[in-house]
Formats: C-alpha cells, structure tokens, sequence
C-alpha cells in the first residue's frame, strides 16, 4: 500500500497524533533555547511515529491486502487505542520542557491576582482553614474518578458500540467517533498551553512544602501520582476539567441516565482541582468554558458533516451520515 493510500486510511485521531508528534519535534529541533532532553524528545517523538505506523498497518491495513491474514486481538487493541497511551506516558510528561518553548513568560500572577481578589486572601489559607479532612477526602475521590471517567467511556463504546452494518442509525456515537473527540480535545488543551504557558499554584508558589491538608486513602493515592508525573506548566486551562466533561456530555443524547449520574461528579472533579490546589480558579472555569464550546461544535461541524473515511465508517453508513447531514 503507497503512502497516499495509507494517508487516506488514517483516523482522525491518527492525523492529530501525527501532526502533534511532528509540530513539537520541530519546536524542539530548531528552538534557539537550550533544553535539556532535546535529544531524548527527538528520538522519542520519531519512535514513537514508527510504533504508530506499526500498529496501523499490521493491525488494521495488512488484512485488507493480505487476504489470508488476520490481526492477533491485543493489535487491534493497541491499534485502535494507541493515543490515550501517548497522552499517558508521554505527552503530558513533556512540559515541562515544552511550555515556554513558544513564548518565554508564564501568566500565572494574572491568575494569582484573580485568586486574590475572590478570596481576600492567599486561597490555600482559605482552603486549609476551611476545609475538613473528609472534605478532601471527597476532593481528591473526585480528582481521581477522571481517571475511571475517562476510560470507562471510552472502554463502554469500545466494548458496544464497535462500527459494523448492525446499527441501524448512523448517527449513534462509536468508539473512534469518541476517541477522535477525546483527542481534539486533548491536542487543543496541549497546544494552549503552550500559547497560554502557566504553572499550577504548587509549583508557582512552592506550595508543595507548605500546604497543609489532610484527607486519607485517596488524598495520599492522589498526592503519590503527583510526586512521579506533576510537570510544571500545563496549568491553563485545566485538560483535567475539560476532557472530564467531554467525556460526560457524549453520553448526554443515548445514555442520559448515566449522563446525570456522572455530572455531580464531574463538578465535584471541577472543584476539586482548586480545592486541592493543583490549578487556579481560572484554570477551572476555562477548562468548563473550553469543553462547551467545543461540545458546540463538534455537535455542529463533525456529527452533522463528518464522511471522510477516517472515521472508519463503513460506506453504507458514511452514505446514510451524508444523506442525514443534508436534511
């Protein structure tokens, strides 16, 4: 299969990851700023590039040219679920060297001031006086349920809601129609950042020396994670919040009742991320504010338009989609 051909086949998510992957090896590859893991960034980035490609052809694109060929399982699996591996374990991670690569100041004191001005007084002294150990107990819960969120929507569409000639209304989300959506949104936060570059309270104000809280199993699990992958920068807006409430809002036409049931939680995880603070609450509103614009015009532009074959539909189904997006 030529290049052109294999292009065509690719998901949206596999062109965002592409096109991610490459735009920030080139930032790094011809900054003038020194960074201390430029090479471990390049190889990494390029590697990475190659793994992708792997997993596309030898686990989706082989048996449609090899007749007797049958991907094993776990490379459907990788093949369809490879970006949430990468924002896992790779992408996040690097801005710490990525944040100031675009623009070399922070804007975290106009979320300082802000901070200041609601409250009267530094937050974290509002929040240790105020604030019970059972209260951050539920805080750190709600910090921590992004996590099972996430993968549980996506994992319940991966799981039910495969794409075959079964279904009988195009329209219905599928798992790379969500996984394409989870990706536009992560991508958009990471490219924020690097327009926006901000550090969290904890590491603007060394906070993490100083703030008092107590809370129990989950406030320790929570504060763990933060020691091994917290990165500094990455603050504004908060991806936390507004992949969190992308993932709910799919849910919000098919599955309603799960759709109510999770929101409480999904605005206990808003707060959370202040009360814990790991973000100012302008990280937050902006993360809210992020997710329903772009809940706007997915809903507007990509469900109501979207008959590329990147989305993987079968052509019955992309035909129908058409159809549908003219009446």
């Amino acid at each position: 299969m030529n290049l052109k051909n294999f292009w065509a086949h690719l998901r949206l998510y596999d062109r965002l990851t592409f096109a991610y992957l490459w735009l920030t090896l080139l930032l790094v590859v011809f900054s003038p700023k020194p960074i201390p893991v430029r090479e471990r960034i390049i190889v990494s980035h390029i590697t990475v590039s190659f793994i992708i490609i792997f997993f596309i052809y030898w686990g989706q694109l082989r048996s449609k040219t090899h007749r007797h060929y049958v991907s094993p399982r776990w490379l459907r699996f990788l093949r369809d679920w490879h970006p949430l591996f990468w924002f896992t374990f790779l992408f996040f991670g690097e801005f710490t060297y990525l944040a100031n690569l675009v623009f070399p100041y922070w804007i975290e004191n106009s979320l300082i001031h802000f901070d200041l001005w609601l409250f009267g007084q530094p937050p974290h002294q509002f929040i240790e006086t105020h604030a019970s150990a059972w209260l951050v107990e539920f805080m750190a819960f709600a910090y921590w349920s992004y996590y099972p969120i996430l993968l549980g929507v996506a994992g319940w569409y991966y799981l039910f809601r495969a794409e075959n000639d079964a279904h009988p209304n195009a329209e219905k989300m599928t798992f790379i129609d969500i996984t394409n959506k989870l990706c536009c949104t992560f991508y958009l936060c990471y490219i924020l950042f690097m327009l926006m570059p901000a550090r969290s309270p904890r590491h603007a104000l060394n906070l993490n020396e100083h703030l008092n809280l107590n809370g129990g199993q989950f406030f320790n699990m929570i504060a763990t994670l933060q020691n091994y992958v917290s990165v500094v920068g990455a603050a504004f807006p908060s991806s936390h919040v507004a992949v969190a409430w992308v993932a709910v809002m799919t849910l919000r036409d098919e599955y309603r009742l799960a759709f109510w049931s999770l929101m409480p939680l999904v605005i206990a995880l808003t707060v959370s991320i202040f009360i814990l603070q790991y973000h100012y609450m302008l990280d937050a509103v902006a993360g809210v504010i992020l997710a329903l614009v772009f809940e706007f015009f997915w809903r507007r532009y990509y469900q109501r338009h979207v008959t590329f074959i990147s989305t993987n539909l079968q052509p019955s189904l992309a035909t129908r989609r058409a159809a549908n997006s003219l009446t």
